[in-house]
């Protein structure tokens, strides 16, 4: 009997189970052909990011190539004298420059009220570009910019404009230079860039507008890129986006900016057509698909017509092998000779599909054995840094700790992981004592970088303190998400303590440890400055000690120094906690009586007074007797500045020693004028009568260097004296106060560089420069302040000849703080010529190791009472050696004042100073001939 096809196409017909079983077979290569073309897609995708990432950086680094060479360029040109000439001399220099450098539209220079003064092409009107962003960024921000796309009004071309501004001789814009660089140019500059089929290249300004496009630019350039593309090339700026383009194409962009932003604000882009990079992927996929869907038809009809039993049981090892291939056995084979038939066919299939997937997994393997070791090498680097690095999730629990932040905080990695940062990084202000906010709870909050302030301190789990300065940075994936925050520190105890030290070196006396000058008129400011707010009865004492000169004289430097400080003994126990007790120079001090009455501030001078006037100081076998002549100042509202409080006190401590010493003197108004009469008036007139006279001579003092080196410099110091009626030299330190203060300086400066440079000049004549010393001379704070002196030195420096190389200028410390700003001037201007500088009477305050590195100084000039104590007190000793090792550091030569004695001189060669000038060294000399009885 004949079955119909319904009823062998029962299920528990074996043919039928038999096409089940090859359909089921079928299924896994089908899925993993489909999981295959996914992956191929997404590494085809992956490389063509790579690729174009590389391809548009290559384009960025042209084009920056090319706007660097054009501020290069303008960088030169703003130097030009040309510029600063009449119009027409600009505009043919700028013509001429254009015809040399063709790829620009035009070159020409903005005032700064924003007219056009000079251009290479000839404008039809009075242009005015004022309002122009390129030109207003060049003006605020001092710098080279490049401005967004324009369309030449005259020239009818596509450009961009380049500004780069002109400085004058004191560093301040004068004017802006701007040059139109024509796109075309630009396009041509990265033609040779070769671009996949169907890609596009992009260049556009900060607006969007496309100033460089291959293909087509003559269509593009100009116009807007698409809303999509703008937007992510804004965002994005480095990286790469799947974008809809303008002409309605999906391409996969890579961005990267055309330098950095100092150079540029543009960007420039590359995309491929997303189905350009899929298409191999998916003809491939459909081959496969293909490929399978044949084997199965044939396999169902072979199943159908050939069902006996051998054919099963090849069906059956099929089945099996792909069930061991579910299961992760890539070794299997199907064990089937491969023939032609339709089962061989399907178990080829099979093991060639096992091959692929062997070699899949041997990729994804290699890959991520380097992963690995780029980890591993990430994570060496780490533990061996100097600074400690605490890594966190998201929500600020430790994820990594480094050894240095495990010794700092005092926390194992593997105890802090998992722990909030505040548990671990306990952190306070070292001043105030209270808590600090968590850096990685400030990421978190601001997703930003985060700085700790100067004085946060550590508190590790030990109990341990450190001083430390930090930095917290947003850790993100590479969709630009927060995924943990990176801390890093590192301990600077020791560099804050030296600060500290620095400080409070800067306000005390060195030799008393009281407060210096500095110190006590910067509180003597502040009182004065409250005054105008609330009225306060406040004293000021001026002491000055009677028998000093006599100690000083008789004993030497040591002797006066200890007297100085058995002084300092007595009198800090006389005052209160409040008042200020402080050095003002030699053997003067000062006391500021904060809230005091007059009743009050008399009782304490006069108590001052009695103790010092019942003291004896005892020197070997001398006995002395002091006494302490003190003006005492009275003041609330009625004081108008710092520098009359302090004059009326000297004033008074000048009348309480002309009165007869040791007494107290209540300043008075009329007593200025008493004391102008028997004292200041003496030295006005005696200057004036010097010059008229023409007693002022110069001395010189040999500089000797303390190294055996071939460039070392052979110096003379100049030194002014005033020579008396009968012919002896009255030396500087006598007149020259006075001299400052009636504004003297300025002439006695010049008539000592004029009469130095004349001389000067004649011996450089006579010997032809051969051994030829520099001259060092000093110049005053009032020769600063006047607006003539630099003028009046580069007149000298013309008129008798004489190379800038061989002057070296010599400022005070305190001059030059003081009047900080025009003395960078004043140096920048003449050590751009040739002239050195040295920075005199260094390290008398120590504030100035913060100015330091402004001053463009060449020598430092190591105060003499720190050289004359090196040899009996360590801390002179370490204060000399600090000096010298921070002068090293910063490519300075130190000079040693007052070297008196073979010990000092030996001690500071130890040390490594590289100049002295003292007794040791020579005896001043006269300058120029003079009777020679006048040195007696």
């Amino acid at each position: 009997m004949k079955t119909s096809f319904l009823q062998r196409f029962n299920f528990d017909s074996l043919r039928v189970r038999l096409l089940v079983l090859v359909l089921l077979a079928i299924v896994p290569p089908v899925i993993l052909t489909v999981y295959g073309a996914w992956k191929e897609r997404q590494q085809a995708i992956a490389m063509a990011e790579d690729n174009l990432q590389q391809m548009t950086q290559l384009a960025a680094t042209s084009e920056a190539r090319l706007i660097e060479g054009a501020r290069q360029l303008m960088s030169v040109l703003s130097t030009v004298p040309e510029l600063r000439g009449n119009p027409r001399t600009c505009a043919r220099f700028l013509a001429d420059v254009q015809q040399r450098n063709q790829g620009y539209v035009n070159f020409g220079l903005i005032q700064l009220n924003g007219d056009v003064t000079c251009s290479a092409q000839p404008l039809a009107e009075k242009t005015n570009l004022g309002n122009r962003k390129y030109f207003q960024q060049t003006i605020e921000q001092n710098r080279f910019f490049a401005g967004d796309y324009v369309f030449g009004a005259n020239s009818r071309k596509h450009a961009i404009n380049l500004t780069y501004p002109v400085l004058n001789a004191k560093g301040n814009i004068a004017a802006v230079l701007f040059a139109s660089l024509d796109l075309s140019y630009l396009d041509r500059f990265v033609s040779d860039i070769a671009l996949p089929q169907g890609a596009v290249l992009i260049t556009a300004d900060s607006q969007g507008t496309i100033i460089a496009r291959r293909p087509d630019p003559e269509k593009w350039i100009g116009t807007r890129t698409a809303p999509s593309l703008y937007d992510v090339m804004i965002k994005v700026g480095f990286g790469t986006s799947e974008v809809k383009d303008v002409d309605g194409v999906t391409r996969l962009y890579a961005f990267a900016p055309v330098g950095t932003t100092d150079v540029s604000t543009f960007k420039v882009g590359i995309g491929i057509p997303i189905d350009e990079i899929v298409a191999p992927a998916n003809r491939l996929q459909m081959m496969e698909l293909s490929t399978l869907a044949i084997i199965a038809l044939l396999a169902l009809a072979a199943a159908w017509f050939v069902g006996d039993v051998i054919i099963l049981r090849r069906v059956k090892a099929l089945v099996g092998t792909a069930n061991q291939i579910a299961a992760g056995n890539l070794r299997v084979r199907t064990g089937i000779k491969h023939g032609k038939e339709e089962i061989s066919q399907l178990a080829r299939a099979f093991d060639t599909m096992v091959v692929a997937l062997q070699q899949n997994e041997a990729e994804r393997a290699q890959s991520a054995a380097i992963l690995f070791m780029e980890k591993e090498r990430a994570q060496v680097t780490l533990e061996s840094i100097a600074d400690a690095v605490i890594t966190t999730d998201k929500l600020g629990h430790i994820e990594y700790m480094n050894p240095v932040a495990e010794e700092l905080t005092g926390w194992t990695k593997a105890e802090a992981e998992g722990l909030p940062s505040s548990m671990v990084f306990r952190i306070f202000n070292g001043f105030t004592k209270e808590a600090v906010p968590n850096p990685v709870e400030a990421v978190l909050e601001l997703q930003s970088n985060v700085e700790l302030s100067k004085d946060t301190v550590l508190l590790s789990r030990t109990g341990m303190e450190y001083a430390v300065e930090d930095s917290a940075a947003p850790i993100r994936d590479r969709d630009g998400k927060l995924t943990g925050v990176v801390l890093v520190f590192h301990d600077v105890s020791d560099s804050r303590k030296l600060a500290i030290q620095l400080s409070h070196q800067a306000a005390h006396d060195p030799l008393t440890g009281l407060f210096n000058r500095r110190e006590f008129e910067r509180r003597l400011e502040l009182a004065i400055e409250a005054l105008t707010r609330q009225s306060r009865q406040h004293a000021l004492l001026y002491m000055d000690l009677d028998q000093f000169k006599i100690v000083n004289d008789t004993c030497g430097h040591s002797a006066g120094d200890e007297l100085l400080r058995q002084i300092t003994a007595l009198l800090q126990p006389l005052v209160r906690d409040s008042d200020t007790l402080a050095r003002l120079g030699g053997d003067e001090f000062g006391a500021f009586l904060e809230n005091c009455s007059p009743e009050s501030a008399t009782r304490i001078a006069e108590k001052l007074r009695q103790t010092i006037c019942s003291f004896q100081f005892v020197w070997q076998d001398k006995i002395f007797p002091i006494g302490v002549s003190i003006g005492l100042v009275n003041f609330s509202t009625n004081v108008l500045s710092l520098p009359d409080l302090l004059s009326a006190a000297d004033t008074a401590c000048y009348i309480a020693k002309d009165s007869g010493r040791n007494q107290v003197h209540i300043y008075r108004p009329e007593d200025h004028q008493q004391a102008a009469r028997e004292g200041e008036v003496k030295w006005n007139e005696r200057i004036q009568q010097a010059f008229e006279s023409d007693r002022f001579r110069l001395l010189s003092r040999r500089i000797a260097s303390l190294k055996d080196t071939d460039d070392n410099y052979l110096f003379d110091e100049l030194c002014l004296y005033m020579e008396d009626g009968a012919g002896k030299l009255i030396p500087p330190s006598a007149f020259i106060p006075a001299a400052e203060r009636y504004h003297f300086m300025p002439t006695i400066d010049r008539w000592i560089i004029r009469t130095a440079f004349s001389q000067h000049a004649m011996t450089l004549q006579a010997t032809g420069g051969i051994g030829l010393h520099m001259l060092m001379m000093r110049v005053s704070g009032n020769s600063l302040d006047d607006e003539h002196f630099l003028d009046f030195i580069y007149t000298q420096f013309e008129e008798f000849d004489l190379p800038y190389a061989s002057i070296c200028f010599a400022i005070a410390e305190t001059t030059a703080i003081t009047n900080l700003t025009r003395a960078l001037a004043f140096i920048d201007a003449l050590k751009q010529r040739g002239c050195k500088f040295a920075l005199d009477d260094f390290g008398s305050g120590m504030s100035s190791f913060a100015y330091l590195k402004h001053l463009h100084v060449d020598f430092l000039k190591i105060d003499g009472n720190y050289i004359k104590g090196m040899t009996i007190d360590p801390v002179d000793y370490a204060k000399v050696e600090a000096i010298e090792r921070i002068a090293s550091v910063m490519g300075l030569q130190t000079i040693a004042q007052k070297v008196d004695d073979p010990d000092t001189l030996t001690q500071l060669q130890k040390i490594g100073i590289g100049y002295a000038e003292g007794k040791v060294i020579s005896e001043p000399v006269f300058f120029y001939p003079v009777a020679a009885e006048a040195i007696a």
